[in-house]
């Protein structure tokens, strides 16, 4: 390796997973230095999201008594040995505190925010990849247990990563969003931002990440007879609302997800519909722009309202699966046949997961 240009080795470096990368940092110095430098540490990052690399994606599943990381491309080739991976309690995270109401807050480039127990003013924020994690200071509002949505995103144009958190409270039949704040991890400290936007029901919840913007499930009121199904956005950048982006069709449940460097979402277009849809796209607010990518046979996967997370697969779709505690459902559409994995549970059914993407992104 030695004979090599530097370019072409820190390209080569580009494509290994994190717990490589980690292992490599021992065997010499001028390696250490190189991994640990920030701007390896996005180039690793943007080879995996723009490259749309799907083996760099797990499924972080948070259930008591531990959290467990899902390689699902693993477990979509038959390989369960290394399918599910436990990992360690996060050092940030209080042990005193139950696993059973262990919630996830948001996902981003590898960085996860987990509400730790009841309090949902204790947060923190850890890459599972690396171990490292980092306990957040308490937000000045006065969020509701059940009436608030929050969202972690990344800023390039300050390159720092935003936290933002708000209440949802009910007027007039619809959810206003009150109160919003955002944490900045360069400053570690929260900061009120503009506020109220009305004439929407969100579903509320953790945001998912996308093309610069947070974004979360919700209707729109309209006056008609029936409200219309969209996405709810807030430009991490300019820490503003923005408008809706359309849906290809009207879901009754309904799932929000990343694949790749994809946005895509999950679920039953009516409630007596015998089949579940899976749409992504690629491009921002164009609704011609969605493809379904499959029709999944409602006898063959399990979706509820507390359903929190699905995967696209190379070969299917991963799901969690709170009818059954402690069991992920994998759906391959060519063989038209559905595996169960399992993780460590202790029969709760309110766990929670979320999909993340390896990274090296340190939360020094």
């Amino acid at each position: 390796m030695s004979k090599l240009p530097q370019d072409i080795v820190v390209d080569i470096l580009t494509y290994l997973p994190v717990k490589s990368l980690v292992r490599f940092k021992c065997v010499c110095k001028p390696w250490q230095s190189l991994i640990s430098d920030p701007r390896f540490v996005k180039l690793h990052l943007k080879q995996a999201i723009e490259g749309n690399n799907i083996n760099r994606q797990r499924l972080l599943v948070a259930a008591e008594p531990l959290y467990s990381s899902v390689d699902f491309e693993a477990a979509s080739d038959g390989d369960d040995i290394n399918a599910v991976m436990e990992l360690p309690y996060p050092s940030a995270a209080s042990r005193t505190e139950s696993f059973a109401f262990a919630s996830i807050r948001g996902s981003c480039n590898g960085l996860v925010c987990i509400r730790n127990g009841g309090d949902v003013h204790d947060m923190f924020l850890w890459n599972p990849s690396t171990r490292e994690s980092k306990k957040l200071p308490k937000p000045s509002s006065s969020v509701q247990n059940d009436g608030f949505l929050t969202g972690l995103g990344y800023d390039s144009t300050i390159d720092d990563y935003k936290l933002v958190i708000a209440c949802l409270t009910t007027a007039n039949g619809s959810r206003q969003i009150m109160a919003p704040e955002v944490f900045t991890l360069k400053t570690n400290s929260w900061r009120r931002i503009q506020g109220i936007h009305s004439g929407i029901t969100l579903k509320g919840g953790a945001g998912v990440f996308w093309n610069g913007a947070l974004h979360w499930l919700g209707k729109q009121e309209t006056g008609a007879d029936h409200d219309v199904d969209v996405i709810f956005s807030l430009d991490v950048a300019q820490e503003k609302f923005m408008g809706f982006v359309p849906l290809p069709n009207h879901f009754c449940t309904a799932v929000l997800s990343i694949s790749g460097n994809c946005l895509c979402i999950f679920g039953k277009l009516h409630p007596d519909e015998s089949y579940f849809e899976a749409w992504i796209t690629s491009e921002y607010g164009v609704k011609t722009s969605w493809r379904r990518r499959y029709a999944i046979p409602f006898d063959r996967l399990y979706m509820d309202y507390f359903s929190t997370e699905m995967c696209l697969t190379k070969k299917g779709v991963l799901m969690d699966h709170h009818g059954s505690p402690g069991t992920l459902q994998l759906y391959d559409p060519v063989e038209d046949a559905t595996k169960f994995l399992r993780v460590k549970n202790n029969s709760d059914p309110m766990y929670d997961s979320v999909v993340y993407t390896e990274s090296l992104v340190s939360l020094r």
